[in-house]
């Protein structure tokens, strides 16, 4: 397990930490699979430093962002998912794609892959015309727009992969959160943060 205290969070302070990482650990970084929550410099950063590196979003964050964004920024969609139900299988459907494979030739699922998946999405819909329009901004504007054009289906899929989320860390991070003071100084942030990965490493024995 490594921490770090970083001054900023963007792409060239996660490269640095990234390339010191590298340079301090011989592993073999073909095997890796890193998840992350979907932040843009630091992704660009893995891909950077660690391009033979699997590079997995965390499938939890991709359902909070759908959700949150729907909620946020087309208030009108949102409600249509809590008051029609094929507005919320719709929902459903957008929130399995990443269940999907990245492209189409994977050995357990050769003929399909989540663009297959959004079109499939795309087509059910079209059969709703009452609906088909107001979810139009949401499929085709934010889906395709941002996460299968600019985030990827390769980043998003997490087809045959034994951890889908970082939820695990996430527990980790609340847990500390509830052990520590306001503004701890290092040490105790050091011996609080120790203590805990001992508590954790018992309790998976």
């Amino acid at each position: 397990m490594v921490y770090a205290f970083l001054i900023s969070m963007n792409q060239e302070s996660y490269q640095a930490l990234l390339n010191a990482i590298r340079n301090l650990l011989p592993l073999d970084y073909g095997q890796l699979c890193i998840i992350t929550d979907f932040e843009m410099p630091l992704m660009n950063a893995v891909q950077t430093v660690m391009p033979e590196t699997k590079l997995m979003g965390c499938w939890f964050h991709f359902c909070q962002a759908v959700i949150r964004y729907s909620k946020r920024r087309l208030n009108s969609v949102y409600h249509l998912f809590q008051s029609s139900p094929i507005a919320a299988r719709v929902l459903r459907m957008v929130l399995a794609l990443p269940h999907l494979p990245a492209h189409r030739g994977h050995p357990d699922c050769p003929q399909h892959d989540i663009n297959d998946g959004f079109r499939a999405i795309v087509n059910y819909v079209q059969q709703f015309p009452d609906i088909e329009e107001h979810l139009r901004t949401f499929l085709i504007g934010y889906i395709e727009g941002y996460w299968l054009s600019q985030v990827g289906p390769r980043i998003l899929s997490i087809f045959g992969c034994e951890y889908r989320t970082n939820n695990y860390l996430e527990s980790f991070h609340s847990t500390l959160l509830t052990q520590m003071s306001k503004h701890p100084n290092i040490w105790d942030f050091i011996r609080e943060v120790f203590l805990l990965i001992l508590f954790f490493y018992n309790s998976n024995i």
